[in-house]
C-alpha cells in the first residue's frame, strides 16, 4: 500500500508496461511466426548437433561452445559490477538527489528515487542468473559432446536433437541475458519520468522486433537457413 501511494497513475503504467514487455519478450516474438531469427535457430542447431554426431573430428564444435562460454563468462562478470555500482548508486543517493530532480521536475520522494534506481538494479541482477545458467548448460552440452562415440552412432539423430534441446535451452538463456543490458538502460531512463520510461521501453522493443524479423540480417538467415535445407537434402 506505501509503494501505491509513492507510485503516481503514470509511474504504475509505465511501470507495468516495462515489465510486460521485459518479460514478455519471448512470447511476444513467439508470435512473429517462423519469419524469426529465434524461430529458426532451433532447427540450425539441430542441423548442427546431427554433422557433429556424424563426423569423427569435433574440435571446430568445443572450439565454437567455448567461445560462447567466454562470452557468458564476461558477460556474467560485468553484470555483476553493474550490479554493485547500482547497489553503490543507492546508498549514495543523497548527493544524487539534486541532479536526479532536475529530470523530474518538483523534488520526488527519497523512496521513489529509490525504486528508479532499484528497477534497473533488478534487471540486471536477473541477467546474471540468466548468465550463469546459461554457462552451467553449455558446460551440460561439452560433457555431451565429449561423451559422443565415434561415427557412425548408433540411434545418432535421436541423440542429436537431444542434444540440439540442450544448447537451444542455454543459448536461448544466454540471449535473454544479453537482453537485460538493452532493458536495464530502459529503465535507468525512469528518473526522466514515466513518460520516458514508457516511449523508450517501446523503442526498445520495436528495434528488437524489427532486428528478429524485418531487418537485413533476418532476411539474410533466412535465404542462408534455405539453402542448408537444400544443401542437406542434396547430401541426403
Amino acid at each position: 500500500m506505501e509503494l501505491l501511494r509513492i507510485l503516481s497513475a503514470g509511474d504504475l503504467a509505465a511501470l507495468a508496461l516495462f515489465c510486460a514487455l521485459w518479460l514478455g519478450y519471448g512470447p511476444i516474438v513467439r508470435l512473429l511466426g517462423p519469419g524469426a531469427i529465434n524461430a529458426g535457430l532451433g532447427e540450425v542447431r539441430g542441423r548442427w548437433m546431427r554433422a557433429m554426431v556424424a563426423r569423427d573430428n569435433r574440435i571446430v564444435d568445443s572450439a565454437l561452445i567455448g567461445h560462447v562460454m567466454h562470452s557468458a563468462s564476461f558477460f556474467a562478470s560485468t553484470s555483476l559490477l553493474a550490479v554493485g555500482a547500482l547497489v553503490g548508486l543507492l546508498t549514495s543517493l543523497d548527493r544524487l538527489e539534486p541532479a536526479l530532480a532536475l529530470f523530474g521536475g518538483e523534488a520526488a520522494p527519497r523512496a521513489l528515487i529509490e525504486l528508479k534506481v532499484l528497477l534497473p538494479t533488478v534487471v540486471l541482477a536477473h541477467g546474471v542468473f540468466l548468465l550463469t545458467w546459461a554457462l552451467r548448460q553449455m558446460n551440460y552440452i561439452v560433457a555431451l559432446i565429449g561423451a559422443v562415440p565415434a561415427p557412425p552412432v548408433a540411434g545418432g539423430e535421436a541423440l542429436a536433437d537431444a542434444m540440439a534441446g540442450v544448447l537451444s535451452s542455454a543459448l536461448t538463456t544466454f540471449n535473454s541475458g544479453i537482453r537485460s543490458y538493452y532493458f536495464a538502460l530502459a529503465a535507468l531512463t525512469w528518473v526522466a519520468g514515466p513518460v520516458v520510461l514508457a516511449v523508450v521501453s517501446a523503442l526498445l522493443m520495436a528495434v528488437l522486433l524489427h532486428r528478429q524479423r524485418f531487418s537485413e540480417v533476418s532476411r539474410q538467415f533466412a535465404r542462408a537457413k534455405a539453402a542448408l535445407e537444400q544443401a542437406h537434402g542434396h547430401g541426403g
